[in-house]
């Protein structure tokens, strides 16, 4: 288990002093002021409803509340047609919303996808080739070894520099233009992950000189390199790009204090309060008291998708340990994966399952909509949640499970993710190799009541989204009138 002193908590004090407020006086919450001059702001996003990419939660309810403190949105987003996973019912919190869609233009990286289909569906229906060796092979001859060289080259340079969406960027530069001038917007918010939605706000304040808040969900080149293919030299391009975005925004946001902290050392000679912390929160309308019976059989549930190293193998060991004790029987517990979850990598979940004899107790769905993986949640004893290798990021369904009051499950380094689940309470987080450790927790989980605890439940209203969409407003107000934000 991660065991986390109060005095590491420092960095997390703009939270910490909320939840603190919430302990010590339960019955108050933080008065909502507005302005009295209705303005305009452009917020450009890559993810937006109808899309159901997580991302685009945050910006929706940004759109949502925003007139509530008489700023009125305008939505800059790409066009349903490129939507991968589309879930209509994230467009009724949005319906008042003005919403301009842009094509995105032909991209290298979509002809070298489409020349690889076709070259795979030839090669399958001819002879059958003896695979490729693997990247570590030693058997891989020098020549080889430079193709493949060169291909990651290729790859990053001309493919995804600096993300596989860039084809979006000049359109929406254009459209962002035009809008700012036919509209008289006075602020433009910008949105990353991709990271060209920056790129877009960048030349939009060049041509413009609109205000520019850059909100990174996700840290970009600070402080690690992506995870995506790279090279040196896109290293290097990428890294400059994000040094333009930070010098030539006026504020810059983080969803987590570390990052901002972290950004600040980094970009030391930008003003201390250009950096800003605003949580992804969560929206209580979608939360009322619950009233679903939980599973019958003790449930385990993950919703979302499996990539960047995420893998329920740790929880799959935990419970083959927990079989093999005869602590727990077959019929007594499930786990539920929903969502992109039938690969981890290359391989398939399936075949995970059935190494660890499971296959009476995992269930594989697809995606589902969001309010039916809430549902799925909601029902289950205990939320999983795979978050490694984040120490400077908090997931955004951490706080839907805070507000179901769901007992978390958490594969988590130290860091950030960690931190919050035993700060607020709501569960536990562990280190992928902590075998032991899990299955105690999941052992003791289904011996126990599955209420929540006094200090969890009164977090809950200081993760309000109306109450954060108030420290943006009070952001945009400031920009507005020539004053300087105020850290938060």
């Amino acid at each position: 288990m991660l065991d986390t002193e109060q005095s590491d908590y420092l960095w997390f004090t703009p939270i910490k002093s909320r939840i603190d407020q919430a302990f010590s006086q339960p019955d108050q919450c933080p008065s909502v002021s507005k302005d009295i001059t209705n303005k305009k702001i452009l917020i450009i996003t890559y993810h937006f409803p109808p899309s159901a990419a997580i991302g685009g939660l945050r910006l929706a309810r940004f759109a949502k509340f925003l007139p509530a403190f008489n700023w009125t949105p305008v939505v800059l987003t790409i066009q349903d047609r490129y939507i991968e996973n589309v879930d209509e019912e994230r467009l009724r919190d949005v319906s008042g919303v003005t919403i301009i869609k842009t094509q995105m233009l032909p991209t290298l990286r979509g002809l070298y996808l489409k020349m690889k289909s076709r070259y795979a569906r030839f090669r399958a229906s001819g002879p059958a080739a003896v695979p490729p060796d693997e990247p570590g092979d030693t058997a891989v001859a020098g020549p080889e070894r430079l193709l493949r060289k060169l291909k990651r080259y290729f790859i990053s340079l001309f493919l995804v520099l600096p993300d596989e969406e860039r084809g979006w960027a000049l359109p929406a530069i254009v459209a962002a233009v035009r809008e700012v001038r036919r509209r008289g917007i006075d602020c433009i918010l910008t949105s990353c992950p991709p990271y060209s939605s920056h790129l877009v706000g960048l030349a939009t304040k060049k041509l413009t000189g609109a205000a520019w808040v850059a909100d990174f969900r996700d840290p970009w080149m600070t402080p690690n390199a992506k995870l995506s293919a790279a090279c040196a030299l896109s290293n290097r391009i990428e890294a400059w790009l994000e040094k333009k975005v930070i010098r030539n925004a006026d504020v810059v946001i983080f969803t987590v204090d570390r990052l901002r902290e972290h950004y600040r050392e980094v970009y030391a000679a930008e003003p201390a309060d250009k950096f800003v912390c605003i949580p992804n929160g969560l929206d209580l309308v979608f939360f009322p008291p619950a009233t679903l019976q939980k599973y019958e059989i003790f449930t385990l549930c993950y919703t979302g998708s499996l990539y960047y190293g995420r893998t329920p193998e740790p929880v799959f060991k935990a419970v083959r340990r927990l079989l093999e004790q005869n602590r727990v029987r077959l019929e007594e517990i499930r786990i539920r994966l929903a969502g992109h979850c039938r690969q981890v990598g290359k391989d398939p979940v399936e075949e995970l399952i059935r190494a660890y004899g499971l296959d009476r107790i995992v269930q594989v769905s697809d995606s589902v909509p969001r309010m039916q993986a809430l549902e799925m949640v909601r029902k289950s004893h205990v939320a999983l949640l795979f978050a490694p290798s984040q120490p400077y990021q908090i997931p955004a369904k951490v706080y839907d499970y805070l507000a179901l009051g769901a007992t978390i499950l958490a594969i988590a380094e130290p860091g950030a993710t960690s931190d919050f689940i035993c700060l607020t309470g709501c569960g536990k987080g562990f280190l992928p190799s902590d075998t032991a450790g899990m299955a105690e927790f999941i052992y003791d989980a289904m011996h126990r009541d599955n209420g929540n605890n006094e200090r969890y439940s009164r977090t809950i209203p200081y993760f309000d989204a109306k109450l954060l969409t108030q420290s943006l407003a009070d952001i945009l107000n400031s920009l507005a009138t020539g004053r300087a934000p105020s850290a938060q």
